[in-house]
């Protein structure tokens, strides 16, 4: 092969390349310029997190406007969902008129307030948890009062109605068969 011949092929070799990077420094132009949604149309995605996001100091606001602090050992600290009252021990009777739960996303965020409180939890399916009430979000949600057990103890917050829904209690003594919680 002469110099000339190689010098050719070189050429030819060189402007496929080039074609080949200028092709793709298109596409990766053409794919910069496609629209992301906005914050505000991010609300319609699942609330889901990561364990890296979780602010376990944060303490979450009862819909009364207590703070309950961290982990605790009754379902939403020992705090009355709704109405006022005690046991024998003059504790407040913490799942009175509550009802059980299903999550049906993993990761769901358990939030401080609604609707972009700090995440104190996530919650996942198959874990316990307990709905207290629900309120009205001024994203267009409704938010549940909801308190899960995790393998420390139990966590309370505010979750987004589309990652959870009530549990259908079909064993004896489960009474009725609500179709949503209460409103707080």
């Amino acid at each position: 092969m002469n110099l000339s011949h190689r010098i050719r092929l070189g050429v030819i070799t060189a402007a496929a390349a080039a074609a080949v990077v200028g092709s793709a420094g298109l596409a990766e132009a053409a794919t910069a310029h496609i629209p992301h949604p906005s914050p505000a149309a991010s609300s319609a995605y699942r609330d889901v997190g990561v364990p890296s996001e979780i602010d376990s100091s944060a303490p979450a606001i009862a819909p009364d406007g207590t703070r309950i602090w961290g982990l605790t050992a009754l379902p939403f600290g020992g705090h009355a969902t709704r109405a006022s009252g005690a046991n024998r021990d003059g504790r407040a009777l913490s799942t009175q008129s509550s009802v059980e739960v299903d999550i049906l996303a993993s990761g769901a965020r358990l939030r401080t307030s609604v609707p972009s409180g700090s995440v104190v939890a996530l919650a996942y399916p198959g874990q316990t948890a307990w709905g207290g009430c629900q309120i009205s979000g001024r994203d267009g949600w409704v938010w549940g009062w909801l308190t899960v057990q995790t393998s420390a103890g139990w966590r309370s917050g505010w979750m987004r109605h589309d990652l959870w829904s009530i549990t259908q209690h079909t064993y004896p003594g489960g009474g009725g068969d609500p179709r949503n919680l209460p409103w707080c």
